[in-house]
């Protein structure tokens, strides 16, 4: 069994590391990216607390601050996010780490919903510092109840959970892998959820599915993102 103690990501963003640092740092610019509502409080054993919105928060204690290059924050699980910046070709790559643990189908699913959620607000990040553009309306506006991970060993996704009272319910089934989306391929986790979640609502799309050794396609039409079916 496959087992994560740490995952990582990274961006290069066109701007120096000091512009880069600000907006990690100060709250009132991390929300022009990232959150809804921050509190920092920059010195080590400060509080960190971040509220991204759809009911989703995080608080933590600051370990380390390397200003302009590090900053690490230790979560209420003990677990640790570690911000780097590093120059680069006159702007800056970004980096993110988290360490935890994570095995399992379910497991190895909430790391890359994490890691996929963790690198839309770094893409965004990147418009917002290069282009002043918030693109995070964007994000997560459609769904059809599929929780899903990477295939273990070859492209397409293996659906893992499916939410009651979704489209999927009584379409897809637990252990079906995904392995395309209106024709076009599905390699991963990050690239399966980008199109369902910006697709948008109210769309038709036809999945390509091997279910136990057999092939069949499935039309499924999606609704906004979080919600579920009106009986």
């Amino acid at each position: 069994m496959t087992t994560y103690h740490s995952v990582k990501r990274d961006i290069f963003i066109n701007v120096p590391v000091e512009k880069v640092w600000k907006a990690l740092t100060v709250p009132s610019e991390r929300n022009k990216w990232e959150t809804k509502h921050s509190d920092i409080n920059l010195a080590i054993g400060g509080k960190v607390d971040l509220d991204y919105g759809w009911g989703v928060t995080y608080s933590g204690i600051l370990t380390e601050i390397v200003e302009n290059e590090k900053l690490v924050i230790e979560g209420e699980d003990k677990d640790l996010t570690i911000w780097t910046i590093t120059p680069q070709d006159g702007g800056s790559l970004v980096s993110i780490e988290y360490t935890g643990l994570w095995s399992g189908n379910i497991g190895i699913m909430e790391m890359e919903n994490m890691m996929f959620g963790t690198y839309q607000f770094m893409k965004n990040f990147k418009s917002v510092l290069e282009k002043n553009l918030d693109i995070r309306h964007t994000f997560w506006v459609s769904w059809i109840g599929v929780l899903h991970r990477s295939h273990s060993s070859k492209a397409g996704v293996e659906v893992v959970k499916i939410i009651p009272h979704t489209p999927a319910d009584g379409v897809i089934q637990d252990g079906d892998i995904i392995q395309s989306l209106n024709d076009q391929p599905i390699h991963n986790y990050d690239d399966f959820e980008t199109q369902i979640t910006e697709i948008g609502p109210d769309k038709e799309i036809s999945l390509n599915i091997q279910r136990q050794n057999q092939q069949c396609t499935v039309h499924i039409t999606t609704i906004p993102f979080g919600t579920k079916l009106q009986h």
